[in-house]
C-alpha cells in the first residue's frame, strides 16, 4: 500500500478509537475488562506502546537490522508494557497514546518513497512468494486486527464488547 493511503487508514482508524474512547465514562475505561484481563485503559496503553515500538522499528529496518518481534510472539512485550503503565492515570495514558500516534504518523510522513519501500534482508514468518515475505517499512503497517489496522481493530473489539446482548452498558 502507498504511504499516503496507509497514513489515511491509520488516521481514520485512530479517529474510530478516539470516538469509542470519548463515548465511555472514566469508570467504564478503568473497570470493565474488554479483553480478557485488559481494561480500555490497558488497551490504550497497549496501543501507545506499539506506536512507540513501530516508530523505532522503522529505523531498525532502515539500518537493515532484525526486528525482535519478527519471529516471536508479542505477549511478553504486551505484558511488560501494560504493567509498566499500570500506575499511570487514565489521562496520562490517553496523552501518551495521542503523542505516540502523532509521532508515528510524523515519522511515516517524513519517509522518502525509497525508505518506505526499503526491503531489508529479513523475512516475516508468514508465507508469500517462495514462502517468504520481506520485511519492509510498509510491511509494518500491513498488519490487520479484526480486519482493521491495529487501532481500528481494537476500536471494533471494544464496540463489540459493549454491543453484546449480555452487556448492560451500551456505548451507543
Amino acid at each position: 500500500m502507498k504511504k499516503e493511503k496507509t497514513t489515511e487508514l491509520l488516521v481514520n482508524d485512530h479517529k474510530k478509537m478516539e470516538t469509542v474512547v470519548n463515548l465511555l465514562s472514566k469508570e467504564e475505561m478503568l473497570k470493565i475488562r474488554v479483553l480478557d484481563v485488559w481494561s480500555v485503559k490497558d488497551v490504550i496503553a497497549h496501543l501507545s506502546a506499539w506506536n512507540l515500538e513501530l516508530a523505532k522499528s522503522i529505523d531498525i529496518i532502515l539500518k537493515n537490522q532484525e526486528l525482535w518481534f519478527r519471529n516471536t510472539g508479542d505477549k511478553e512485550f504486551n505484558k511488560i508494557q501494560i504493567t509498566k503503565r499500570k500506575s499511570h492515570s487514565l489521562d496520562e495514558i490517553i496523552e501518551e497514546w495521542q503523542k505516540s500516534f502523532k509521532s508515528l504518523i510524523d515519522r511515516i510522513n517524513n519517509l522518502s518513497e525509497n525508505e518506505w519501500n526499503f526491503q531489508s534482508d529479513f523475512f516475516w514468518g508468514g508465507k508469500a512468494v517462495h514462502g517468504k515475505y520481506p520485511v519492509t517499512v510498509k510491511s509494518l503497517f500491513e498488519y490487520k486486527y479484526k480486519g482493521e489496522s491495529h487501532e481500528g481493530g481494537h476500536a471494533k473489539q471494544i464496540e463489540e464488547y459493549f454491543d453484546r446482548d449480555d452487556c448492560s452498558c451500551q456505548i451507543y
